[in-house]
């Protein structure tokens, strides 16, 4: 039997030994590129910006523009949604990169306005909102949350017609 060739030293305790690791800079990705709300919307299906037309004041919805899940849609409709590996997850993300209990959206209304709140449940990978790792933060309309490796768009209701319909 041969074994395969390993990056571990024969003596870890040799001084001489280099012990650096090597990061995967392709791993890496930048901030999401929407850098208008015009070009956010333009980059809806028609499908899905008629549905966010017809969405309530008082909601919000998850879609997923790329990645993993690419299309899926997330009704955020409830004062509290959770979002996890676990069954009983309103958003259910099946996938060892997310968290049974990863986090929940939070949903208030104070004085006729609704706001959108995202809490991190000490998931083991974080979530992050624009690549950013936030432990807790309001969410605003077009900011992407990547929980494990999904990436949500969040976005509200919209009006008006995407610029692709316009002459």
């Amino acid at each position: 039997m041969v074994t395969p060739p390993s990056d571990i030293p024969k003596n870890p305790l040799d001084k001489n030994v280099d012990l650096t690791s090597t990061l995967n800079i392709s791993a890496l990705r930048s901030v999401p590129d929407f850098l208008t709300d015009t070009t956010l919307i333009d980059s809806l299906t028609s499908e899905e910006f008629n549905i966010l037309k017809d969405l309530e004041k008082d909601s919000a919805m998850f879609i997923s523009l790329a990645g993993p899940g690419k299309g899926a849609r997330f009704l955020l409709d409830s004062d509290l949604v959770t979002i996890g590996r676990d069954v009983t997850s309103e958003i259910f993300l099946d996938d060892v990169t997310v968290s049974r209990k990863h986090c929940q959206v939070i949903r208030s209304k104070i004085a006729g306005a609704v706001t959108f709140e995202i809490e991190d449940l000490k998931s083991l990978n974080g979530t992050y909102i624009n690549a950013i790792s936030k432990a807790k933060t309001s969410l605003n309309h077009g900011d992407e949350v990547q929980v494990g490796k999904y990436r949500l768009t969040f976005l509200r209701p919209l009006a008006g017609a995407q610029s692709k319909d316009v002459e």
